[in-house]
Order: structure tokens, then sequence, then C-alpha cells
């Protein structure tokens, strides 16, 4: 992931609290934790939502049938995004927004939030905090995040990595 991406994890808002508890139990890891309890038998058009990332996102090379992945979206900027699929369900559905082109940022959480509103869909960013799919929240919280602080003053960011 790029400095300059802000993660969000797209999970179902049904039976959150208690996926929480068992998502939140895991082990610390040097990547991230798994968002699998969150997504046990809940059921989407998966390709309706493939459909929806196509049209933002250019389907990578790699994507498979069990990670259908996208990668890029232009020259200035470089968007992501993984859908793991297990068993004809959701196990993992991730995507990483490059901060560096407004135009962009517009235009992805534009499909973000109504993928969210369509089946039923909260956001959880990379500190694990969930919130409601809507413009203001999803911009307040990338005003909170590294990719931004990045941005806005890069020596500032480095020199206070700890």
């Amino acid at each position: 992931m790029a400095v300059w991406q802000y993660l969000l994890f797209l999970v179902p808002k049904t039976n959150f609290e208690e996926s929480y508890a068992e998502f939140i139990k895991q082990e610390t890891t040097d990547y991230r934790k798994e968002t699998f309890y969150f997504w046990k038998n809940f059921n989407v058009d998966i390709l309706k939502i493939a459909t929806q990332i196509d049209g933002i996102i250019p389907r990578a090379e790699w994507s498979s049938q069990k990670c259908i992945s996208w990668k890029g979206g232009g020259k200035l900027y470089d968007n992501d995004c993984d859908l793991w699929v297990k068993n004809g369900f959701i196990n993992d559905f991730v995507i990483r927004i490059d901060l560096r082109n407004n135009q962009n940022v517009s235009r992805v959480l534009e499909t973000v939030i109504k993928i969210c509103d369509e089946n039923k869909l909260m956001l959880m960013n990379i500190r694990y905090e969930a919130f409601e799919a809507d413009r203001k929240n999803i911009l307040d919280d990338i005003g909170k995040s590294n990719a931004h602080s990045f941005l806005k003053n890069p020596i500032t960011f480095l020199e206070n990595l700890k």
C-alpha cells in the first residue's frame, strides 16, 4: 500500500457488534486483521459489485475467481481493490484510494457509498474504527489518516515516524 493511499474495509452492518467482537480478538500482525468474521453467511450480488468497481478501477491481470482484484486507474492516480470470495460468499473486501487527485477521490467515494447503500454495508478504516458510508464521515476520516498527513506535509510526516 502506498503512503498516499487511504484504506477502507467494506463490511456488512448485519450483526456488526457481534462480528466486531470476534474480529478484534485476532492477534496483532504486521499486516492487518482478517475481516471474514463480518461476512459469515452474508449474501450479496458479487457480480454486480465487481461490475461497479470495474467502472472506476481497471481489473488487475492477476485477478481470479478467488480474489477479484483491481489496480490502477490513470496516470495521475493508483487505486487498488480486492474482493476475496470463498464458497460463493465474500470473505474480505478492501479498497485503497489514491488521495493525490481530488477528482479521483470523489469518483471512487461516490461508487463506494453507492455499493454500501445498496448492500447494507458500512466502512472501517485501518485503525479498525467503523462508520456509516457517507461522504462527510469518509472525508472526516481521510483528514485524520496517515495518507492525508503525508500529502499535506511529507517531510514532517516522515520526521515524525517512530
